[in-house]
């Protein structure tokens, strides 16, 4: 099995999405897709040489899950494979689609594919997300109460940038863009987010520009607005900062309201 570029796991390392598929000239995902299990300890690696004073504000939530965003199935299985061969299963709930073991396996294993049985998705795009497989390697606020100071929403920018730049190769990261923008992610994916620039004369609503299930508003706007603070309604949510929306269509992050 060939697999894909990992750009965008690399620049935006949010997920380990669509990586490999079956039959490389359709450009279908195939029945089973993979991709190298040596990417994973590299990454864990690096982040973990992240300072701790980068980390006050964002850090990672290594948390291996998959994600259904179609309403579809869970896959018909998961493992580690060599050559095409079985090496490991690696269980998954079918609650949650949480992974316990996969970094611990694919760490002890990194000579190995890391491999999905998802048949019922096998005709579709190798870009599709329907089925998404999460790592949990965004640097995501910890704490997400509603509300964000300025001086918090400044350094954080600043901190994003730090645990990208550790996803890349160092000839590539002194060209990590800034990451002063702040991606709201909703817990309750049909939710929308409604984000407000709060100072002592006013409240006022800040644009967001959606990128597939993000909603993304610019440090500029908060700041030229004499913000204090930003408040996040609309239900609970994620926090991270990113490059601009532009940047992360570029990557791969593309969506249905593309820009010009």
């Amino acid at each position: 099995m060939k697999y894909a570029k990992l750009t965008l796991m690399l620049l935006l390392p949010c997920s380990i999405a669509a990586a490999a598929h079956a039959d490389e000239e359709s450009g279908l995902r195939g029945e089973t897709f993979c991709f190298p299990a040596k990417d994973v300890p590299k990454l864990v690696s690096e982040l973990g040489e992240v300072k701790e004073k980068r980390r006050n504000i964002v850090d990672v939530r290594l948390d291996p899950k998959f994600i259904i965003k179609d309403g579809g199935v869970w896959p018909d299985r998961f493992y580690l494979a060599k050559d095409g061969e079985l090496v490991t299963d690696l269980p998954f709930s079918r609650d949650t689609g949480a992974v316990p073991t996969f970094i611990e396996a694919a760490s002890a294993r990194s000579d190995t594919d890391i491999c999905v049985d998802d048949p019922t998705r096998a005709d579709r795009p190798d870009t599709d997300e329907g089925l998404y497989f999460e790592m949990g390697l965004s640097p995501l606020f910890k704490s997400t109460p509603g509300e964000h100071y300025i001086a918090e929403l400044q350094e954080a920018a600043k901190d994003g940038k730090s645990f990208y730049k550790k996803m890349l190769p160092s000839v590539v990261s002194m060209f990590m863009p800034d990451t002063d923008y702040f991606a709201v992610k909703m817990k309750e994916r049909a939710a929308t987010p409604v984000v407000f620039a709060v100072s002592s004369a006013a409240e006022t609503q800040l644009p967001l520009e959606q990128v597939k299930d993000m909603w993304v508003v610019s440090l500029d706007d908060i700041e030229e607005a004499n913000a204090a603070s930003i408040t996040v309604k609309g239900g609970a949510y994620d926090l991270q900062p990113v490059p601009s929306p532009k940047t992360l269509r570029r990557f791969g992050l593309g969506d249905a309201v593309e820009k010009d």
